[in-house]
């Protein structure tokens, strides 16, 4: 309701709003001293209780009420701070059939509000760990994938239960960029067991001190080091691979933004090799890269898959200078190239 609706309801009756002072500040309804204001609290919160808030001084100026969600068969039995956020919260004429909230809200003290709306609700994301509703990023994930055939597969492997959490998130989770992350993590989790299984093959062989020397010496190396070996070793379908990283033709300019004027100096691939490639037939297909000149097909193609999937990981992770900063405007890269090319990796990784 606004606040021509609430008074019209006093008018027609309404017993609990019949003493009640009710006025409009910075178009927001304060019914008895109160305003109802709806907000998206973090889903980190227990809703069974209702929060405090207070200035830093300690002076309190109201609390959160978790209300979305909860159902009134009678709302003449809510509780006072209840009815004021259900008048706020309900459109159209009141009746008495069930009604659903469809809020959570802040209720604050009237006296408080010009103050707080200066300097308080625009940091309340950090402070208080929720948004108004007028301040809510208009993000939507609208891009999806559409496959047309899904085929299972022989011989997939998961061994322990820690994997699970990252694989429900990776499904389920509509923002692309934590679902790319979550498969990430799917990887990080196979560096140590890649590093002992290579370790426990050379001591099975004997006389191997240099090699698991040197393997020891590998797994202090960065991440990107560690994700090129498990993938040298995992990876063994190139040509499946090759097919995911020949989507990168559909987004060059962005592959360029990523992987060279953001890039690194580890980049396997030169610039200008990279961009003779992806105007060939069948892109990455080994007598193209061997056309180049100066590369081994074997070992490019995993090296340089690790190599895209870290930066793109890179760019997401660290909103930083000197990284792409990834927003929105990158959600058709991530759903149409970069999730296809690590679920492969993934894929391929998780193969007995």
């Amino acid at each position: 309701m606004n606040f021509q609706e609430v008074l019209d309801q006093k008018y027609l009756g309404d017993t609990f709003l019949t003493e009640k002072n009710i006025e409009e500040k910075w178009n927001l309804i304060c019914i008895d001293g109160l305003a109802p204001i709806p907000i998206i609290p973090s889903s980190s919160y227990d809703r069974s209780n209702n929060i405090s808030v207070s200035y830093p001084s300690k002076i309190d100026i109201g609390k959160i009420l978790f209300l979305q969600g909860e159902s009134v068969e009678d709302y003449d039995a809510l509780l006072d701070e209840q009815r004021i956020c259900f008048y706020k919260d309900h459109t159209g004429p009141i009746t008495q059939s069930e009604y659903t909230f469809k809020n959570d809200y802040l209720l604050l003290k009237s006296r408080y509000l010009t103050n707080y709306l200066k300097k308080y609700k625009k940091t309340a994301p950090i402070w208080g760990s929720f948004f108004h509703f007028d301040l809510k990023p208009s993000i939507n994930w609208e891009i999806k994938s559409s496959p047309e055939t899904l085929t299972a597969i022989d011989d997939l492997r998961i061994d322990n239960e820690l994997y699970f959490d990252n694989l429900f998130l990776s499904v389920t989770e509509p923002n692309p960029f934590t679902r790319f992350l979550k498969l990430y993590h799917l990887l990080e989790l196979q560096f140590d067991i890649h590093t002992a299984e290579l370790i426990r093959a050379l001591l099975d062989s004997g006389n191997k001190e240099r090699e698991i020397s040197s393997k020891l010496r590998d797994y202090a190396n960065k991440d990107l080091n560690r994700l090129q070996s498990l993938l040298k070793e995992r990876c063994s379908d190139l040509e499946s691979l090759c097919n995911k990283l020949n989507i990168i033709e559909s987004f060059e300019t962005k592959a360029i933004e990523i992987f060279y004027i953001s890039g690194r100096q580890s980049n396997p691939l030169k610039k200008s090799d990279f961009l003779s490639v992806i105007e060939l037939e069948e892109k990455f297909k080994k007598s193209n890269i061997d056309s180049l000149g100066g590369y081994n097909f074997q070992t490019l193609i995993p090296k340089l898959t690790a190599y895209w999937i870290y930066r793109i990981r890179s760019s997401i992770a660290h909103n930083k200078f000197g990284e792409y900063i990834m927003d929105t405007d990158d959600e058709d890269f991530i759903v149409n190239f970069a999730e296809p090319l690590l679920k492969e990796a993934v894929k391929q990784c998780f193969s007995k």
